[in-house]
């Protein structure tokens, strides 16, 4: 589901922005409603929700203030204002805002601005999901790979990703230490055993998601992770986003 803030300092509009657009039909949810831009800035900080729908005259901080100190986070941003004033829609499309609506809000306008911003969000992801699975690629790739004990953990981590595995397992097969068997893997593939093999296992992952075939608690036991949760958690270092978001 697709993660609403709503920042509106007056209650009634508030409401109005929280309970009347049709969110669960559109694939979304509101998480946070708050009435000041300070919260709405420590709430983004803490909790990176999707869209934001925000005022710009609010206590504490105003709406392009927020915005304009948050811009290192992922999310689209939709205003909502009293204010017909060029400088504030100029301002705000600084910030990444994809649309200026006024008030008071006309609901189906406002669930039109939503699914544009749900629009966006999705072809963005869509970029950085293309981009990671080539770094994924680049990273996990073994053709040029000329040590034999190097190629062998490699073919180890393809035949078992989906098993319980760890480095350990290779000592006695290949007759060298833990410490040695790093060594050598990092010296060759230019990332350690453990790194190699959370990409293996999240490529695998978002193939497997990318089918729409599988739950991500099956996935995450098809790719050989203990438990949803951590697999959950790797996922999103990967990308920035939980697997059930692609």
């Amino acid at each position: 589901m697709i993660k609403v803030m709503v920042a509106e300092d007056e209650t009634l509009i508030r409401k109005k922005l929280v309970y009347f657009p049709n969110y669960e039909d559109m694939g979304m949810v509101v998480v946070k409603e708050v009435s000041d831009g300070l919260a709405g800035l420590n709430y983004i900080i803490n909790n990176t929700p999707d869209i934001i729908i925000c005022d710009i005259n609010m206590p504490k901080m105003d709406g392009l203030e927020m915005l304009s100190k948050s811009l290192d986070y992922d999310y689209i941003a939709i205003i909502v204002s009293g204010y017909d004033y060029f400088d504030y829609a100029k301002r705000a499309l600084k910030y990444g805002v994809s649309d200026y609506l006024l008030k008071p809000i006309d609901i189906s306008e406002l669930e039109e601005s939503l699914r544009n911003a749900k629009k966006i969000l999705e072809d963005k992801r869509k970029i950085t999901l293309d981009m990671i699975i080539k770094d994924l690629q680049l990273n996990i790739g073994n053709n040029n790979i000329e040590d034999p004990v190097v190629s062998a953990m490699i073919t180890y981590i393809n035949d078992n990703y989906d098993e319980k595995i760890s480095i350990s397992d290779l000592t006695n097969t290949l007759m060298y230490s833990e410490s040695m068997l790093n060594k050598k893997f990092k010296k060759e593939v230019g990332i350690t055993f453990n790194e190699y093999l959370n990409r293996f296992r999240i490529n695998k992952a978002i193939f497997y998601l990318k089918e729409k075939l599988y739950t991500v608690a099956e996935v995450s036991t098809m790719c050989g992770f203990s438990s949803p949760k951590y697999f959950s958690r790797v996922f999103k270092k990967y990308l920035g986003f939980s697997p059930t978001e692609i």
